[in-house]
């Protein structure tokens, strides 16, 4: 399944050229929900696509980088931050506002796989896989779990995974019958336990 970005560049420029190395690059890996350059729109925008990676340069006009992600965050908004700028500067302030990484632009190509790849590592130690393996979960149940595990409601794990409300609900309910959980509290405690 492709993590899902959204890119934030008050140049038109940086946002072709991010899209283009994400689409060229990590063959497949990454699915660019939309770009901006207007960190006023995003605000609505983001938290209604819910991008698993949020790219956002510092240094804008209108608002800067760090105080989107604040504001962001402040809204819900659970996926993680990723900076570019073109100003080291920034390095400290954007990792104290909860970044998950820092590229300096122009941006490298491999510097942004092992961002990405980062991400994917990070996402797969979030469950036990022992305890994953005991019940025997599906690599589409784990999926349908992960995106619970951060408040997302079947409608909306639905649409993220392009399936039915129906078979998310299904494959809800089958991994609390698997797991003898009575709600997705007990389910993660359980997943998440070492």
């Amino acid at each position: 399944m492709p993590v899902s970005a959204y890119i934030v560049d008050d140049e038109k420029y940086s946002n072709k050229r991010l899209v283009y190395m994400l689409q060229n690059f990590l063959h497949g890996e990454v699915k660019v929900l939309g770009t901006s350059t207007n960190p006023e729109e995003v605000l609505d925008v983001v938290p209604q696509t819910k991008p698993d990676i949020l790219f956002l340069d510092i240094e804008m006009p209108e608002m800067s980088g760090i105080d989107l992600a604040k504001q962001l965050q402040s809204k819900g908004y659970w996926g993680r931050i990723i900076f570019v700028s073109g100003y080291k500067q920034y390095l400290i302030k954007a990792l104290r506002s909860n970044a998950f990484d820092f590229i300096l632009k122009p941006v490298d190509v491999d510097e942004l796989k092992r961002a990405i790849e980062r991400y994917k590592k990070e996402i797969d130690r979030e469950f036990n896989p022992e305890i994953v393996r005991k019940y025997n979960l599906s690599k589409r149940e784990m999926e349908v779990v992960s995106y619970l595990g951060k408040g997302l409601s079947s409608e909306e794990i639905a649409e993220k995974l392009f399936l039915s409300k129906n078979t998310v609900d299904t494959h809800r309910r089958n991994v609390l019958h698997k797991t003898k959980t009575r709600n997705v509290v007990e389910l993660l405690n359980l997943l998440r336990s070492r």
